[in-house]
């Protein structure tokens, strides 16, 4: 029997780089003062958007609930910007169904491919969409694309199903 691994669960991951992005800036938020011209320095737009982003994956991450990490089911799950998508290869067991859960959240729409088959378009509006692998391979390649303008943060998870 093949161990399935747990990586860290998308709230571990958003916890620290909040924890570490707190540590870069020494805990404090402050609205940066407006350029000469009327507008926000570029430091308030970097925090803005990362407030933004944060919300977005939370938004995302909640869009999937269902399955923690401590569950049997559980194999694997990530949240990634949208413009940079998601390229994984989680191990699993060889002929199981598994089931492949996507939320995005932003603008725009991402190309979810599994195992090299045609892409699904799911618009980032935040309602996931499911997609069963049945006979599953050892090793399955999900590939989550952006297209041209997607912006915002994909949540996925891969669960096992029942057989």
């Amino acid at each position: 029997m093949t161990a399935l691994r747990k990586p860290l669960t998308a709230a571990a991951v958003l916890s620290l780089a909040t924890l570490l992005t707190a540590g870069c800036s020494g805990g404090a938020t402050q609205s940066a003062p407006p350029s000469p011209s009327g507008k926000k320095s570029s430091a308030a737009g970097e925090a803005s958007s990362a407030k933004t982003e944060e919300s977005q994956g939370e938004r995302a991450k909640a869009a999937l609930v269902g399955i923690s990490v401590d569950d049997p089911e559980f194999v694997e799950s990530g949240l990634e910007r949208a413009q940079e998508g998601v390229h994984s290869r989680p191990s699993l067991t060889k002929g199981k169904t598994y089931k492949l859960s996507v939320a995005c959240v932003g603008t725009g729409t991402v190309n979810v491919a599994i195992a090299g088959k045609a892409p699904e378009s799911v618009p980032c509006d935040g309602v996931p969409t499911n997609r069963r692998v049945e006979n599953a391979p050892e090793r399955l390649p999900i590939d989550i694309d952006p297209t041209k303008g997607a912006t915002g943060m994909v949540a996925w998870q891969v669960s096992s199903m029942p057989s």
